[in-house]
């Protein structure tokens, strides 16, 4: 080397002093402007080594590396990436300096690693390629060291933090935490504890042990991690950084023990340790470090012994920790956060307006200092979003709820797409949306939630340590949503969530409980749903395993213990094992019993106290048993009514439970007076009245509280009470389901309402009035079909005319019926969302006048009036029945008026006994062959008593009773509404058979049945559009049907038919036929192809559970294991589809079982089944059956049929007679039947064989 480069050399290690020294000068005073002095002396140490000479020597290697670390202190203390990009070259070039045979290669390494991981974190994004390169570096690091070196400590312990950073961060695989722990207990047992590497290694040995426990939950693990810190304490002399650190790892884990296990007897010990650091400490940034943790120790010491002092020391250590820190100071930003968190908690606690808003304003300042530090600023938004959420929480006000969801929002679009934060961002903005749908009630923020949740979930690896968490919440969201439309895709997608959230964490990790809960609730949803026994079973199961794990006392495990309690009562609601009862009882009283009287969640405990004894009331046998229970539940009702806010979400609840309990107490007043026990049951409708009358309930709550007030009016005779609740609750029913909901949820919600206009109908017949009592009975009845043909003419008609009021109409009639959210009993949230609802009210029928006010639309979403039901009596009379507990009537409608008559020989209580004949697994049409003559004779029995309790009397008052039978031609026209019980019987069939002709109604009148009177306009209109000239039918057969069903003999109806087409007049006539088709091809010729009539010889399976799921059989192939189904959902908005230009079809002929009768009983005022749903598909005319299909009567009704009506067709077409619309399928369907039941069978007449026969009905027009 020559004098010159020696000169250089010395210069540059001079400079190199003093560069170390100015650090050391940093270090105590935290001074950025010494730092950068410091940076300027070994830059130009490097710069007076940059000659080729130097190229590869150690020493030049030394300065590169100095000048990294000096990078990176830069960086740390202004958050400037320049510098620790600068850090990265600098350390990069180090490694390519540094000669092979140096000392210096491991050190090099490592302080590349750590510059690399540095980066990764601060800029956060997805790609691993930094930190990838960062383990990289450290294991070179490790594999470059001798175990003599004085580096091998140092490159071992790198490499250990870069293992527990992949295992926190990128991986959650236990091989990289487990040899990271294994390293620096290799280190620490190793190394000499008076070796300054010896407490380095405790320190990051203590580190990963609670980043474990972080993990996995282990308090073993914690105990050690803060055993560990205080070896680290003892290691390292006062004053020292690593003391330091050493001293705050203890903080953390004596403030992690404490909000683990509550035990709080090291929490004094802890803040001395951190007292007496900051006496001996000057440094300025390291005494904001002590202040910082104090704040936190003393904020939980507040937490567990509620001293306000504390409270106050906490807020005195943050601000004390600011004052400590230069406007400069890359901790700044996390000062400021934690200052605006403990004035947050204060805020809570003293209701403080002043402390909240100095929480969101240092809030805001930290989002200032780290502005334009994508990562960090995200952080801090995501903290002003939750000062904002805080202040919605104590003071209401819709602006501050969304002004937290305004910040989460501008976090979320801070980060870039590849950014690894983004996820979790995602995650936080969609429970910010969650919480505002659960505070408002506007569906639209739960759906984005559940897309957001969704992306957040896609956007996680599997291995992802927070994936679990966001699997967890889109759980959450989706079974929020699937209690507001009842939509089961999303409950099962929320198990699906939930079961892989609890799968995604090991046993015994901390979260693992609340996913369990989680699970636990979905589960028995969807067994309250299902009825699956397995769902129950591992509902109970989870919720077990979840209060196990939890630790006794906290407030998680009173609700894991709720949880447990809904699952035994379910489980004892279906099974009935009084000791899953006595269960739920004691738990709801432990709860009860350890929440606070001041804890706002502490009444709905006390409500579920009631419901158990409720259900316990119910379960007794005694009276006085069932006396005890049902006072105590009454005593609570009561007081969850007192202690409720008038106008809060929970009222209307309390208030129905309330009125319940008293109605039931009634029967047990033994020995009261008629005037007490008035006096009781008016008590309670009095209640429901009140719960009726909280108008901003859903529409479903309040129609029961109205249907129960007003039958107990009714039970009083009290009409004119009665027929206004009921009125009013029937002019709900609209309202209760959401028009996004699919068929088979809205059954769901719609269970249960059948009845209910009976009820109001019938008080209004009572005091005189049957026009406005029909007008409400068609009100409430058949609101699927109104909903799927309203789209077709009233929604599709204002989308057309007004698109921006179509959408508003429907987003707000969905958000009313919407039930409000459960919220705590605080001061002003439920006054804030009460007041929303009644908003929403005030604007909806607002928006139903502006509606009204559009031309062609005055009876926007009105029922029929008198005057439009009296017009469809122009073809002949309508006759609805309204049958109640109280009273049986009979409407009649003609084109003169509205008249009822009372039935008074028919009792409600005997219709019910005898549909038992014609619907349902035990009807007599299911009895044996060898049974025949026996089911005949209870089907003829059935038919007159129709005839003596209803039929007659109604025929009798039309003055429909001549002296002779009448042919088709004079038959006056009837049309029975078949909506409610007496719409199950075939009324069209009533009477005494064949030995006295006169008293049956097919000797008078041509029958034909509609479900409801909207339901007959619909089919009037389509009607219209029909042309009778060039009939085409589609033949569709199936003699075999898959899954093993008896075979039909098809072959001889077909050949019916087809002789009859052949003999036809018609020049165009077109038969197409289909044997064995597929359900696919099927549905095609119903929506698509140019037939007009269509003819189906098959088999039909009825659901009694779900009659939208009843279904006509197909399939091609016979051997086929199951049938090819097309149920009657996938049939009832056909006719509302986009599709070509089709040819209006005609006649639907349904020669298969049961196709015109409907079996849940629960929506009896529905009419779902087969041939109401080709009725809505467009087809004005159905001929269908109430029963199975006689085989023999098939073949001889339908040759009569077809050969009856293209005679009629051809006599108009040639002006030989007049006829009326639609009157041709009726008429030759009457034809058809009478023909046969005078035809010989064997010995007697067809006409006993009431089975054969009174099966066929006509539908429509």
């Amino acid at each position: 080397m020559t004098s010159r480069q020696n000169e250089l050399e010395e210069a540059a290690e001079q400079l190199n002093k003093q560069h170390l020294e100015l650090c050391q000068v940093f270090r105590r005073t935290s001074d950025v402007a010494i730092l950068e002095k410091a940076l300027g002396c070994i830059t130009q140490a490097i710069e007076k080594t940059a000659s080729e000479a130097f190229a590869c020597s150690g020493t030049r290697a030394a300065h590169l590396t100095n000048l990294g670390r000096c990078q990176t202190w830069l960086f740390e203390a202004t958050g400037n990436i320049v510098h620790l990009d600068g850090s990265i070259n600098a350390a990069s070039l180090a490694v390519q300096t540094v000669p092979e045979s140096s000392q210096l290669v491991p050190i090099c390494h490592v302080n590349l690693s750590n510059a690399l991981a540095q980066r990764y974190f601060f800029k956060g994004v997805k790609r691993t390629d930094d930190f990838d390169k960062a383990l990289e570096q450290a294991r070179i690091a490790v594999a470059t060291t001798e175990e003599d070196s004085e580096y091998f400590s140092s490159a071992r312990s790198t490499l250990a933090s870069r293992l527990a950073e992949y295992f926190n961060y990128i991986d959650r695989d236990d091989k990289y935490m487990d040899e990271a722990i294994q390293i620096n207990t290799e280190l620490v047992e190793k190394t000499s504890e008076n070796d300054e590497l010896y407490g380095v290694s405790v320190v990051n040995l203590s580190a990963d042990i609670q980043d474990r426990f972080r993990r996995y939950g282990k308090i073993e693990d914690l105990l050690m991690a803060k055993k560990y810190s205080t070896f680290a304490i003892k290691a390292f002399p006062p004053g020292s950084q690593y003391h330091l650190l050493a001293v705050r790892r203890y903080a953390e884990a004596v403030y992690d023990i404490v909000d683990t296990t509550g035990e709080t007897k090291e929490l004094e010990a802890a803040i001395e340790g951190l007292n007496a650091l900051e006496l001996k400490t000057h440094n300025a940034q390291d005494l904001a470090k002590i202040h910082h943790e104090k704040s936190r120790l003393y904020e939980m010491k507040y937490r567990n012994f509620s001293d306000p002092k504390d409270l106050d020391r906490s807020v005195q250590s943050a601000n004390a920790a600011l004052n400590n820190l230069s406007d400069e100071s890359g901790f700044l930003g996390i000062v400021l956060q934690r200052l605006s968190n403990v004035l947050a908690v204060r805020a809570e606690m003293q209701m403080s307006l002043e402390d909240i808003n100095a929480a969101i304003d240092y809030a805001r300042q930290s989002a200032d200092v780290v502005s334009g530090i994508l990562a960090r600023e995200a952080v801090a938004l995501n903290a002003l979003a939750n000062r904002y959420a805080t202040k919605f929480e104590l003071f209401g006000g819709m602006q501050n709820l969304k002004d937290s969801m305004a910040f989460r929002r501008r976090q979320l679009e801070l980060l870039p797409e590849d950014h690894k934060d983004r996820p979790m961002r995602m995650h936080a903005l969609a429970i910010t949306l969650r919480n505002y749908f659960e505070q408002y009630g506007s569906i639209l923020y739960l759906d984005e939630s559940i897309v957001l949740e969704r992306n957040a979930v896609e956007s996680l690896p599997k291995s992802s340590p927070e994936r679990p968490m966001v699997l967890d919440g889109l759980s959450h969201s989706l079974s929020e949503r699937c209690k507001i439309t009842g939509d089961t895709h999303d409950l099962q997608e929320a198990i699906t969530a939930s079961e892989a959230a609890v799968d995604g964490l090991p046993s015994g990790h901390k979260d693992r409980s609340a996913f369990l809960n989680g699970l636990s609730n979905r589960l028995n949803s969807r067994y309250s749903k299902f009825k699956n026994r397995d769902d129950l079973d591992r509902a109970i199961t989870a919720a077990t395993e979840a209060v196990s794990a939890c630790e006794g006392g906290s407030s998680s495990y009173y609700i894991y213990l709720n949880t447990l309690s809904s699952c035994l009562h379910s489980r004892f609601e279906a099974y009935q094992d009084p000791s899953d009862l006595d269960k739920t009882i004691e738990i709801a009283r432990q709860c009860l019993h350890h929440t606070p009287i001041s804890n706002p969640f502490r009444i709905n405990a006390l409500s579920n106290l009631g419901l158990r004894l409720q259900t316990a009331y119910f379960r007794a046998t005694e009276d006085e048993e069932k006396l005890r229970y049902l006072e105590e539940s009454l005593h609570i009702a009561a007081q969850c009514v007192d202690q409720t806010p008038k106008d809060h979400p929970s009222l209307p609840g309390f208030l129905s439970q309330l009125a319940g309990r008293q109605l039931f107490l009634a029967p047990l007043m033994h020995g009261a007076t008629d005037e007490e026990l008035l006096s009781q049951m008016m008590l309670a409708a009095s209640t429901y009245e009140q719960a009726f009358n909280q108008t901003y309930d859903t529409p479903l709550s309040r129609i029961r509280n109205g249907e129960f007030c007003g039958y107990i009016y009714m039970e009083r005779g009290n009409w004119e009470n009665a027929s206004r609740m009921l009125m009013t609750s029937v002019g709900l029913f609209r309202r209760v389901s959401p028009l996004s909901l699919n068929d088979n949820d809205r059954q769901r919600q719609l269970h249960g309402l059948s009845g209910i206009s009976s009820l109001a109908c019938a008080c209004f017949i009572a005091v005189g009035n049957p026009e406005k009592g029909l007008e409400v009975l068609e009100a409430g009845r058949g609101i699927m079909a109104n909903i799927a043909m309203g789209y077709h003419t009233d929604l599709s008609d204002l989308r057309n005319a007004d698109a921006q009021l179509h959408n508003e109409y429907i987003d707000l009639r969905n958000r009313l019926s919407e039930p409000l959210p459960e919220i705590q009993m605080g001061p002003s949230h439920g006054e804030d969302i009460v007041a929303e609802r009644n908003a929403d009210l005030v604007q909806f029928e607002a928006l139903e006048s502006k509606i009204r006010d559009l031309p062609g639309f005055e009876t926007f979403n009105r029922s029929m009036t008198a005057e439009s039901l009296r017009k469809l009596a122009v073809f002949g009379p309508i006759v609805a029945f309204c049958t109640v507990d109280q009273r049986c009537d009979a409407i009649i409608v003609t084109q003169a008026g509205i008249e009822a008559i009372r039935l008074l020989d028919l009792k409600n209580s005997d219709i019910k006994v005898q549909i038992s004949n014609v619907v349902g697994k035990s009807r007599l049409s299911l009895m044996a062959p060898s049974r025949r003559g026996v089911a005949n004779k209870k089907m003829r029995h059935l038919l007159e008593w129709i005839w003596d309790k209803a039929v007659q009397p109604v025929l009798e008052h039309l003055h429909l009773l001549g002296d002779e039978e009448l042919p088709p031609e004079r038959k006056t026209r009837l049309w029975w509404v078949t909506s409610g019980p007496m719409g199950l019987l075939p009324l069209h069939a009533a009477g005494k058979g064949s030995k006295i002709p006169l008293q049956n109604t097919y000797a008078h009148i041509i029958s034909s049945y509609i479900p409801s009177f909207a339901s007959l306009a619909f089919a009037r209109q389509c009607q219209e559009k029909v042309d009778v000239a060039s009939p085409a039918m589609a033949l569709i057969t199936m003699p075999h049907t898959p899954g093993g069903l008896n075979s039909l003999a098809t072959e001889d109806e077909s050949q019916a038919i087809r002789e009859v087409f052949a003999t036809s007049s018609h020049i165009n006539v077109q038969l197409r036929e289909l044997c064995q088709p597929s359900a696919e091809v099927v549905f095609h010729h119903i929506r698509d192809s140019n037939v007009d009539m269509l003819h189906l010889a098959c088999h039909a399976e009825p659901d009694f559970d779900d009659p939208s799921n009843t279904a006509l059989l197909f399939g091609s192939d016979p051997n086929a294991t199951e049938p090819d189904q097309l149920p009657v959902g996938h049939l009832r908005h056909l006719h509302t589809s986009p599709r070509s230009n089709r040819r209006p079809p005609r006649l639907a002929y349904l020669s298969a079982c049961c196709t015109a009768q409907q079996y849940d009983l629960r929506l009896i005022d529905e009419n779902i089944h087969l041939a109401s749903a080709f009725q809505l598909c467009g087809f004005p005319a159905v001929v269908g059956t109430l029963w199975e299909a006689d085989d023999a009567a098939a073949v001889e009704i339908v040759k009569a049929f077809y050969k009856e009506l293209f005679r009629l067709d051809r006599e108009c077409r040639e002006g030989l007679v007049e006829s009326q619309s639609g009157y041709h399928v009726a008429r030759a369907l009457d034809y058809a039947i009478g023909l046969y039941r005078r035809m010989k069978i064997g010995r007697g007449s067809a006409a006993m064989d009431a089975l054969a026969w009174a099966g066929f009905v006509h539908i429509g027009a």
